[in-house]
């Protein structure tokens, strides 16, 4: 190559360069306003010019990763760490990229590598934390969500892990301290306050139960986890009206589940509405086997003194697990209704039903003789 050929080559060089840094540049901008397809287009531009580029290439592992391109993600970062393989940008990316894909135990890989090199990054610790969490690896997680409390007590994300920790390991002084920190932190935070709710309702601790709830609806008053937990804390008060106007509520903003059916059932029986609690039992029962809408509907037709119909909840019942309690549950509301005679037959019933499972009918006579039944 002539000297004057050289000197060309090294110009055109020199600006196709310029050229990739500032694409790249303007490509990280778009990057950070979350402008990805922008961005890619830049950064596909820049790596025309120059393909093995390892920032452009990390810039578009990250932007197809904002696109959830993982696959072609995964790609561009391992080209990357193809050529250098300690390249932290690439490990975090695809670490994240893995975590995306459900591929954790990958995720897991390359976050640890990337935290022998920086192993005060809090955001990477707390991944890490939560990435064993979700496999179980509950030792694993503590550890790490306490690596990050080191490098920042107040951190809000390793507060909440080990919160979140504690609670799944049934753990639930400890879960509603750690929730405690996050609530200083952050006291408009409503699901923590539902939780915390949750947790003391569950230790039945009702009254502070009630504050964490009150307190959630101060901030958002249709907020359905904290009208169903305020409705649990006036049925335990035994005030069934305001537990069925806080549960009507929820229904407005929601679907409902089984459970607030036959909840919902259960305070109308209460309060001598049957009609509306066999709807409720029906409800609960639409959306599949339910043995708490069963045992409901059982005690409805009970109070009503429909034994057949009381029969064949049973026999469902039955059907599907074996009686611990359905039978002294059904019993005691015919018993209470004054059908001592439907109760005795409910009871020869129930033994032909159940023959040949000796240890039942054993705890059944048991239940029997204390109700007075023959």
């Amino acid at each position: 190559m002539t000297s004057n050929a050289r000197a060309e080559y090294s110009r055109t060089t020199s600006s196709d360069h310029m050229k990739v840094r500032e694409l790249s540049r303007r490509g990280h901008q778009l990057l950070k306003k979350k402008s990805y397809l922008e961005a890619c287009a830049l950064f596909d531009e820049a790596r025309k010019l120059e393909p093995d580029n390892l920032y452009i290439l990390t810039g578009l592992g990250d932007t197809c990763r904002g696109l959830k391109k993982f696959s072609e993600a995964a790609q561009h970062y391992q080209r990357v760490l193809d050529q250098d393989p300690e390249n932290l940008f690439a490990l975090r990316g695809l670490g994240d990229t893995r975590r995306d894909q459900s591929l954790l135990d990958e995720a897991l890989a390359l976050w640890e590598r990337y935290i022998q090199h920086r192993p005060r990054d809090i955001f990477v610790l707390t991944r890490i934390a939560d990435g064993y969490k979700t496999i179980d690896n509950l030792e694993s997680a503590e550890e790490y969500y306490q690596r990050a409390l080191s490098i920042n007590s107040q951190d809000s994300y390793a507060l909440m892990g080990l919160a979140d920790l504690h609670h799944k390991a049934g753990q639930d002084e400890l879960a509603i301290l750690h929730y405690q920190q996050v609530l200083k932190k952050n006291p408009g935070m409503i699901n923590i306050l539902t939780i915390l709710g949750n947790l003391h309702r569950c230790r039945g601790e009702h009254e502070t139960a009630r504050e964490y709830f009150e307190k959630a609806l101060d901030l958002e008053n249709t907020n359905a986890y904290a009208l169903y937990g305020l409705g649990h804390y006036y049925r335990w008060r035994r005030d069934y009206p305001q537990a069925i106007s806080l549960w009507e509520q929820v229904l407005e903003i929601s679907p409902g589940n089984a459970d607030l059916f036959t909840r919902l059932g259960d305070a109308y029986r209460n309060t001598g509405d049957l009609a509306a609690a066999e709807e409720n039992y029906r409800r609960a029962l639409d959306m599949g086997d339910n043995r708490y809408g069963l045992l409901g509907l059982a005690r409805v037709h009970a109070i009503r003194g429909e034994i057949d119909e009381v029969v064949l909840c049973y026999r469902q019942l039955v059907a599907n697990e074996e009686d611990s309690w359905f039978f002294g549950e059904i019993a005691t509301q015919l018993i209470a209704h004054q059908k001592q005679s439907d109760a005795e037959c409910f009871y020869r019933i129930a033994c032909e039903l159940l023959q040949g499972k000796q240890k039942v009918l054993r705890e059944m006579a048991v239940q029997a003789e204390k109700l007075g039944l023959r």
